[in-house]
């Protein structure tokens, strides 16, 4: 074990409690965008009937998840004049005198990379008789880390505060130091977080797995263990998401069993983990070449009620079809249609061949059938592509 895991140890305390414990959480209900559009293949008539849509109803325009949809569905297709029509109408509709609707409206511009349009949207709120307070202002900030446009982020954090007289807070202090994060810029992301303490703000959880994260990826282990320190020296309870966060880093070092007791730690302390917790390890020991303990984990995974995702998916598909374990792959990607996951479409065919090969026939045209029918994305799979036998062989 190296000296910097060995210090992390010291810091959280780690107590003795069995290695994985089974963890009830609510299974979420997911909000489907509206079928009608969804089956619109024609990327103008999308659009189209979309703009259409937010026009004649404002019950639509409160469906944020399929406005979500929408514009990654343009954004994707690089139409953002598409984009721009669409927006822009909005400033017609009676709701933009509200903060809360313009701001949804700076952050699909921010979605879509077009940052420009958020600030102008911004600086345009006056006119628009819309009250502009640090809420929106957070949202223009986050609007650019999502356009990846740090340095103009930074820029602007500096810049319309003092003159348009808001004050900062700790959210606003928080999409800057991601700002920074992004840009490898972790010196001066340290001193923003000092800088926020000295101007009265305290930090949250999020402050400090924003530079936990960046802090992994960029330094390793190196600086990464005065972080907890700080945390509690500042009264901030760690949250799952800073756990994930080191576990991973963790099992990227080769410090496995390291990782398995920050899990027995995170249950000592009443957190719950997510899929997120159980890939980390899923994928950790299949890395290692022990696959059978990554089924373990895969397992506990679905004792806790959590849902596979697709990490889950493409860590466990292949080799769960390599060593025969056929039921469980169909099972999980049963799973991912259920909970219409967008997944490679390949390895869905993989499943497929391996369930005709072991003449699993019904299982197979089952897959088949789901993937003509999935309400999301309609897969094109195949029963026999290559004529497969029981035996792998081709048939002529």
């Amino acid at each position: 074990m190296s000296s910097a895991c060995a210090r992390l140890l010291k810091i959280v305390k780690p107590r003795n409690t069995p290695p994985i414990t089974a963890v009830k959480t609510r299974i979420p209900q997911i909000n489907h965008p509206v079928k009608e559009l969804q089956s619109i293949v024609d990327i103008d008539e999308f659009a189209t009937k979309f703009k259409q849509k937010t026009i004649e109803s404002h019950r639509f325009r409160k469906r944020t998840n399929i406005y979500d949809y929408a514009i990654a569905r343009l954004a994707d297709a690089n139409r953002h004049s598409l984009i721009e029509d669409i927006l822009e109408t909005h400033k017609s509709f009676d709701e933009i005198t509200k903060e809360g609707f313009l701001v949804r409206i700076m952050f699909l511009y921010g979605t879509a990379g077009m940052f420009d349009h958020a600030r102008k949207l911004f600086d345009e709120m006056p006119q628009l008789k819309c009250e502009r307070t640090i809420m929106s202002f957070n949202a223009l900030l986050r609007a650019g880390v999502k356009s990846k446009k740090f340095n103009e982020v930074y820029e602007i954090f500096r810049e319309y505060p003092s003159k348009l007289s808001l004050s900062l807070n700790v959210i606003s202090y928080n999409t800057v130091i991601h700002a920074l994060c992004e840009m490898g810029s972790l010196t001066e992301a340290i001193e923003m977080l000092d800088e926020l303490k000295k101007n009265g703000l305290q930090p949250s959880v999020i402050t400090f797995n924003t530079l936990l994260d960046a802090f992994y990826r960029k330094r390793g282990f190196l600086g990464a263990e005065r972080l907890w320190s700080m945390m509690e020296e500042d009264n901030v309870s760690r949250d799952i998401r800073s756990y994930n966060l080191t576990m991973e880093a963790l099992v990227k070092q080769g410090e496995l069993s390291t990782a398995v007791i920050l899990f027995d730690v995170l249950v000592s302390e009443g957190l719950k983990p997510n899929a997120t917790t159980f890939n980390i390890f899923i994928k950790g020991y299949y890395d290692q070449g022990n696959v059978n303990e990554g089924i373990k984990w895969y397992k506990a995974l679905l004792e806790s009620e959590n849902v596979p995702n697709r990490m889950t998916f493409s860590t466990l598909v292949p080799e769960l079809c390599r060593i025969g374990e056929y039921e469980l792959a169909f099972d999980l990607t049963k799973k991912m249609f259920r909970r219409q996951f967008v997944v490679d479409e390949a390895m869905l065919q993989l499943v497929v061949n391996e369930l005709v090969k072991k003449s699993m026939i019904e299982e197979a045209e089952e897959l088949v059938e789901l993937g003509k029918t999935n309400n999301f994305v309609q897969y094109n799979l195949t029963l026999y592509p290559e004529k497969v036998t029981a035996s792998g062989a081709e048939q002529n």
